[in-house]
């Protein structure tokens, strides 16, 4: 597989490196513009909170893109940054190999989504209690942040119903964070409560990929017009 093999609109998701070579502490997107050659190719620049982020020439990117099940991977350094049809882009240099890379479950995709969720027993019994309402904050093939207003005590086990592209979901996950937070505007403090699936089945993990690659297509063709 080489740079070709592309389409040209896919959706990409950037490691970027800075100046020191540190991670660059964001989640970037972008999307696949041409392929120059097998190892050079234009990239859309990532925008962050409707801004292009300001990514310099020299600096190393790791790409990844999904193809189906599978998500591809390679790194690479950028060398130009340009308009193209008044659109900002970046060349890039392939600096690797294009390998199968591991499903990229940990990005985090900031959305707000109703939810209801409840503390189970490790068990299910009957007398688990009713569902609560809550708010996602962002969510993963790997879990879910979400908003709550009650402490939930961290190790809990926790049952989350939810519903995405019109399919509801059923999903277990134990507590990893529970923090305290203040809405200055309401005056009232709630809970950001951090999920990790403990039991997820492999169709409803991908279900929750496909929205989010959706999503985040939607929200840059929203940003670029």
């Amino acid at each position: 597989m080489d740079l070709h093999d592309y389409k040209i609109g896919s959706l990409l998701r950037l490691d970027i490196f800075g100046d020191d070579s540190r991670l660059i502490d964001n989640d970037f997107v972008s999307q696949f513009e041409e392929a120059i050659d097998g190892d050079n190719a234009y990239i859309a620049a990532p925008i962050v909170e409707g801004v292009v982020y300001a990514v310099r020439v020299g600096w190393r990117v790791t790409v990844y893109m999904q193809e189906g099940n599978n998500f591809y991977r390679f790194f690479a350094r950028v060398t130009q940054r340009l308009q193209q049809d008044g659109r900002p882009v970046l060349r890039i240099a392939k600096t690797s190999d294009i390998d199968v890379a591991q499903r990229r479950q940990y990005y985090r995709f900031k959305c707000s989504i109703p939810l209801r969720y409840r503390v189970i027993s490790q068990y299910r019994k009957n007398g688990d209690p009713d569902f609560v309402f809550g708010k996602t904050a962002d969510i993963s093939g790997s879990g879910l942040c979400f908003t709550a207003e009650e402490q939930i005590g961290v190790d809990s086990l926790i049952e989350c119903e939810l519903t995405i592209d019109g399919k509801t979901l059923y999903l277990v996950g134990q507590i990893r964070r529970c923090d305290r937070k203040m809405i200055s505007e309401l005056e009232q403090f709630v809970y950001d409560v951090g999920v990790l699936f403990s039991e997820i089945e492999e169709r409803k993990r991908d279900l929750i990929i496909k929205y989010i690659f959706n999503e985040e297509r939607r929200r840059r063709k929203t940003q670029i017009a």
